[in-house]
């Protein structure tokens, strides 16, 4: 169900990224721009968000390994 919501949220977020794009009155060059620092702020916030939960199974794991 979260996976749902999150699913949803991006596709949300992507939809109104482009149709933005689309209809701002920005020449050729500037748009590329915005969407170059926009891939990389979202490329930088996953590998944040992927970082974060490796570090937290490799937690899990060592409780669950220490439980036994």
């Amino acid at each position: 169900m979260k996976g749902n919501f999150l699913a949803g949220l991006l596709v949300g977020a992507l939809l109104g990224a482009a149709v933005g794009l689309i209809l701002a009155p920005e020449s050729g060059e500037e748009t590329r721009e915005r969407v170059k620092e926009g891939a990389r702020k979202l490329g930088e916030a996953a590998a944040e968000k992927a970082r974060g939960l490796m570090h937290r199974g490799g937690e899990e794991k060592k409780e669950t390994e220490e439980d036994e």
